[in-house]
């Protein structure tokens, strides 16, 4: 936490920035990361304390809808004034998020708000990183937040800090550099930032998109486009420490989610040949590998042995899995130890089982149930 300029300030976990401005008629928060969370009002508290003014968050601004800026929203109550832009309000209307409550005034392209004898100019200048994301800019504070479009001295995370509108985020910076201001808030990282750190911004965003024309100008992909090809195809060399992979494998088929991506479907969901017999729920073993001796005895690290469950183990007397025996106990709902063959030795602590029901055995014992 830290003072900004006068009575605004800012607070932050390292990873996450929200702002808060202290007036004589309440606290404007702005944004309400779910990782910094309760410390916000502790952090507004502190400082309210030290200036004697009062702690009470009276109104929230919402730079856009996304869960990580304003998942802590709901922890102020009903009784706070929220503000957002309209294509916030329908957004977060389509999630149906109980912690994002609704904004309760709304704007298209301009608001001001006034609170306390302070100013605050929000503006929306079109679509960049999502919809509904907003300028909010503190004339008497000398302070523009613009959250997630630069994060002052760090390259853009990944996929251009998955920004919806690319074109729009690159000019985005221009948009506030037309701003008057010297203290620039992003929204992440555990610093603030300067009207020279969106310059190196801008120049980084520069540099690229012309070495990409220069590379879509001067190098020619085609090798490489066939020999990824032969890799996926199983012919000829791979791409180097892939090389004789095969593209599928028993119980594997790529199962395409949207154009350009798939994702390869494994146990319980696997797609399989209809000359196979249907698979059954799958465990699946993270840590050393399980295999069962002769004769039943104890397991050993070496190839996975897997049994399906006709059902889930909870409620249940006892499943064999994977050369462990899971037993339920007498309750249900409480921890189901895992067990050697046979009732033996205490599984390893280090030991995690993904069930194909859907519960997670850990250090021994079923800690957490995944749905249900």
């Amino acid at each position: 936490m830290g003072q900004v300029e006068k009575n605004l300030y800012w607070i932050t976990d390292a990873t996450y920035q929200a702002a808060f401005l202290t007036t004589s008629d309440g606290v404007v928060l702005f944004d309400a990361p779910p990782s910094i969370g309760h410390n916000l009002q502790r952090a507004i508290d502190q400082i309210a304390s030290a200036n004697g003014v009062s702690n009470k968050v009276t109104h929230i601004v919402y730079s856009h809808h996304h869960a990580d800026h304003l998942g802590a929203s709901s922890l102020f109550g009903r009784d706070v004034v929220r503000i957002g832009q309209i294509e916030t309000k329908k957004l977060l209307a389509s999630e149906k998020d109980p912690t994002r409550p609704l904004p309760d005034v709304t704007f298209d392209t301009g608001y001001t708000l006034r609170v306390g004898g302070e100013r605050v100019d929000l503006a929306w200048h079109g679509t960049n990183h999502t919809p509904d994301n907003i300028y909010i800019h503190f004339p008497d504070h000398d302070t523009l937040m613009l959250v997630d479009l630069n994060l002052p001295r760090w390259v853009p995370f990944d996929s251009f800090n998955l920004n919806e509108d690319v074109p729009g985020s690159i000019a985005a910076p221009d948009t506030a550099m037309a701003y008057p201001w010297k203290h620039f808030i992003g929204g992440h990282m555990g610093r603030l930032g300067t009207r020279h750190d969106m310059v190196v911004y801008q120049q980084y965003v520069t540099d690229i998109i012309a070495n990409v024309k220069k590379a879509l100008t001067n190098v020619d992909p085609t090798p490489v486009l066939r020999q990824v090809r032969r890799q996926r195809l199983g012919r000829g060399q791979g791409i180097p420490g892939r090389a004789g992979r095969p593209r599928l494998r028993a119980g594997h088929q790529e199962v395409h989610r949207s154009p350009g991506r798939c994702r390869r479907l494994h146990g319980q969901y696997d797609l399989r040949d209809p000359r196979i017999g249907p698979p059954g729920p799958r465990c699946g073993l993270a840590g050393p590998r399980l295999t069962r001796l002769p004769g039943g005895g104890a397991t050993r690290p070496g190839i996975v042995v897997r049994r399906g469950l006709d059902e889930c183990p909870w409620g249940r007397g006892s499943e064999c899995l994977g050369g462990v025996t899971m037993r339920s106990g007498e309750n249900s709902s409480r921890a189901l130890p895992l067990t050697g063959p046979a009732g033996g030795a205490p599984v390893r602590d280090d030991l995690r089982v993904r069930l194909g029901c859907g519960h997670l055995a850990q250090g021994g014992a079923v800690v957490r149930a995944a749905f249900g």
